[in-house]
């Protein structure tokens, strides 16, 4: 069975600079899925992509972890997303 999750987020700025970005899943993975990594297909604006919702140690403001799907550079350029992260 196939789940969809729809949502709308901001994109972040990887904090390490060079162009990265990402959003954050608004769910626990461990709890929706029992897993800390989940093979996706995604769409940002109706951009495709295939990736994965992985932990990179962020919290939010209560403690938790934050689970993210990066953007990549390409997509961001096609979605008119670059200029919003300079």
């Amino acid at each position: 069975m196939k789940l969809k999750y729809t949502f709308v987020a901001e994109i972040m700025p990887s904090k390490i600079g060079k162009g990265g970005a990402y959003v954050v899943f608004p769910y626990d993975l461990k709890k929706e899925f029992g897993v800390g990594r989940l093979k996706v297909n995604a769409t940002f604006d109706g951009v495709f992509y295939a990736g994965s919702i992985v932990n990179m140690g962020l919290k939010d403001s209560a403690g938790n972890i934050c689970y993210i799907l990066g953007i990549k550079k390409d997509i961001q350029q096609k979605i008119w997303k670059v200029d919003c992260l300079k």
